[in-house]
């Protein structure tokens, strides 16, 4: 199983292209950091990412930065430039200069990721308010993706939208292996994935958390001895091996129980717990209520308990 496509797909993390400006100097673009996760590329000129409480960043032509959500923050094409909202700045996505300049121009691309869930939560732990990868870290498939959505952005043909959002998931993959590989806040799995042995086991927990998982089942998986694979998963993993069982299993359950109808003891059978009181003790353990009354706060649904 590939884990990490599975978790992007669990958490729904389709993203949507909603901006393609191209900007005369000086110019600024302001948002309001309430989105989940947006990528922004510069595919022309050069600019400044700026947030109240961090240093300004440098912006370079084909890189691509992912915010997180937080405080407002904005692009700009130099420190102290006047910005306007990005709903306004949609409404003329070619902003020349003044008649007779010829200023310094810049092309910049947004897109908006929607990630729901624990899953999404959990991906998003690993990345500070800005990741910023510049074009000279990036693979060279991935360079080649964002060579792609620049040529397509300024053409207007039919599918252009489908595909412009195609390639940002493309490109959202990329980063995100680009950076969890030279950080140390990428998600402990991710880490781990580079050894074998715990891999093997990775990938079998998140295939099949409903089977009767223990520790020395784990290790056999693993084919290590129960001491030496306890310690190499908590180390690389960053938890025991048994509470990251816990976690996956209950990131699985706030999934049915928002996104399904399943009654509980479904649920429980799918996660792995023996019958629906079982899972219902587990879960109140880690969120202080029982899975009913979760599901229906969550869902705003107070004629369900």
């Amino acid at each position: 199983m590939d884990i990490l496509s599975d978790e992007l797909s669990r958490a729904r993390a389709r993203g949507a292209v909603f901006s393609v400006l191209r900007r005369a100097e000086p110019w600024g673009l302001r948002f309001e950091g309430v989105r989940p996760l947006t990528a922004h590329i510069l595919l022309e000129g050069s600019a400044w990412i700026e947030r109240d409480d961090l240093d300004p960043a440098p912006v370079h032509a084909r890189d691509v930065v992912l915010a997180t959500a937080g405080s407002p923050y904005s692009l700009v094409s130099g420190p102290g430039v006047t910005t306007v909202p990005i709903a306004e700045a949609r409404r003329t996505p070619s902003a020349p200069g003044p008649p007779g300049t010829r200023a310094p121009e810049a092309t910049v691309m947004c897109g908006a990721y929607v990630l729901s869930g624990s899953v999404g939560e959990s991906l998003m732990q690993g990345l500070p308010p800005f990741a910023l990868l510049p074009a000279a870290e990036q693979e060279p498939a991935h360079r080649a993706a964002v060579d792609l959505l620049a040529a397509e952005a300024v053409r207007d043909v039919p599918g252009q939208q489908a595909l412009l959002d195609r390639l940002l998931d493309v490109t959202l993959v990329y980063t995100l292996r680009s950076w969890w590989r030279t950080t140390e806040a990428a998600p402990g799995w991710y880490r781990a994935l580079h050894h074998p042995h715990i891999r093997r086991v990775l990938e079998n927990l998140h295939a099949h958390p409903e089977q009767h998982w223990t520790l020395p089942v784990m290790a056999r998986d693993a084919g290590l001895s129960r001491a030496a694979f306890a310690a190499q998963f908590h180390q690389l993993v960053g938890l025991p091996a048994g509470r990251y069982l816990t976690r996956l299993r209950m990131s699985r359950a706030q999934d049915a129980l928002l996104r399904t109808d399943q009654p509980l003891a479904a649920i429980a059978a799918s996660v792995g717990y023996r019958n629906e009181f079982a899972f219902a003790t587990a879960f109140r353990r880690q969120h202080g209520l029982s899975p009913g009354r979760w599901r229906a706060d969550r869902r705003g649904d107070t004629g369900r308990g």
